[in-house]
């Protein structure tokens, strides 16, 4: 019954796949990409890179020369690359805010983002995201450098910049101890599943085949397909390179979707709501409570939307108390204690309250407790969890962990 749709479908990913690259089809002013960048700081090394990268993909890019820039404005070409573009790539450098050319263009793809939900896909190479917000730090110095001559323009490059930090991106040092190539690799492999899927939903022919039930249910299908079975929280410093790194291999291995915070389906999304999201549309959450859990509050509001989708959604959750005791999530004792009267001085009562909730349900319901599998054997434990969620994902009911 579903063997036509599926064919049919396949057949759009494929047709998609041919158009994507026909650059001949298109409008000399309709780009794939547009890349905003400091060209002092990265022209020659990595834009270029990721500039040819890109094109040997197939996609259409454009890349500015801002060194040729003439006036005092952007050009008229240079804002309809910008918003005539599917995905918007700024690669935030150390002098990315020393350029006004590059703070307005920043600000023109923050507005075609937040007006007509332009794809923007940040790279933050080689800075500290954190300086972005506010700004501080060295991009604050940056910006005051301009204020003689364009203060009436500061506030909206502010917020750009800001803004622009609040979409999860890509960090360089973080990724391959700062080795540009797999950085250009998966920018690239990101990009093209990104466009892919827009070139599918512009097919002429794509209304009239999701009007097919069977297509429409095998398309969602493949859509779900992108999307986790399975939400890993942890705290980075306690087990990101260690035991949280081994249950996500195990998982997979287990031939098991999981999403983390650094999952590329992520990528160009709110750093808070797109968590949110990944987490809504799992079957089951993991949060790995580690001795430093508590002292994060991206951790902290994770575990609570997790408790929330369990309340509202009868979501799965799968506790692993890593090094610590249930009781001192429970009671919110020793480090736990410690991390949330420090919050407590820093965060609405609404907010301390709901997090604090979600730690006493979590520190009281069943879960796996490291010390207490096989002596302390982390082998063992992998085991235990991968069985555990296999069990969840096949018959929901026969397991309840919670």
């Amino acid at each position: 019954m579903y063997g036509l749709p599926i064919v049919l479908l396949l057949a759009l990913f494929v047709c998609a796949y041919i158009l994507l690259r026909q650059k001949k089809s298109r409008g000399p002013q309709t780009y794939d990409v547009f890349l905003s960048f400091r060209g002092d700081d990265t022209r020659t090394s990595f834009t270029d890179h990721l500039y040819n990268g890109l094109e040997a993909a197939g996609f259409h890019v454009f890349r500015d020369n801002d060194a040729l820039q003439p006036g005092e404005k952007i050009g008229k070409e240079l804002v309809q690359a910008i918003r005539n573009c599917r995905i918007a790539i700024p690669i935030i450098s150390e002098n990315y805010a020393k350029s006004r050319w590059c703070l307005r263009e920043l600000t023109e793809i923050m507005n075609c983002h937040n007006e007509h939900n332009k794809r923007v896909f940040p790279i933050f190479y080689k800075v500290n995201v954190l300086d972005l917000h506010g700004p501080s730090g060295h991009f604050a110095g940056d910006l005051s450098v301009h204020e003689a001559m364009w203060g009436n323009e500061l506030p909206r490059w502010a917020k750009a910049l800001t803004s622009v930090a609040w979409i999860r991106g890509w960090i360089s040092q973080t990724i391959a101890d700062g080795h540009d190539g797999k950085l250009v690799k998966m920018v690239v492999q990101r990009v093209s599943s990104e466009l892919q899927t827009m070139w599918i939903e512009r097919l002429p022919i794509f209304p009239m085949l999701m009007s097919n039930y069977h297509i429409r249910l095998a398309y969602g299908y493949f859509s779900e397909k992108k999307r986790g079975e399975v939400f890993l929280a942890f705290h980075g410093l306690d087990t990101r390179l260690g035991f949280a790194a081994c249950l996500y291999s195990s998982l997979v291995g287990a031939g098991i979707r999981v999403l983390k915070d650094d999952h590329p389906y992520l990528i160009g999304t709110h750093l808070i709501h797109g968590i949110f999201n990944g987490i809504h549309h799992c079957k089951i959450s993991i949060p790995i409570l580690s001795v430093n859990f508590a002292s994060s509050q991206w951790c902290l509001d994770d575990l609570a939307e997790m408790v929330d989708c369990k309340r509202k959604k009868g979501q799965k959750i799968l506790p692993i108390f890593y090094k610590v005791k249930p009781s001192e999530v429970k009671k919110i004792s020793d480090s736990f204690g410690t991390y949330m009267l420090k919050h407590r001085e820093k965060v609405e009562p609404l907010v301390y309250g709901r997090w604090k909730r979600a730690l006493v349900e979590i520190g009281s319901s069943k879960g796996l407790e490291s010390k207490k599998v096989a002596n302390g054997d982390e082998g063992e434990l992998l085991k235990m969890v991968v069985e555990k969620v296999l069990m969840l994902l096949t018959n929901p009911q026969k397991l309840d962990p919670s």
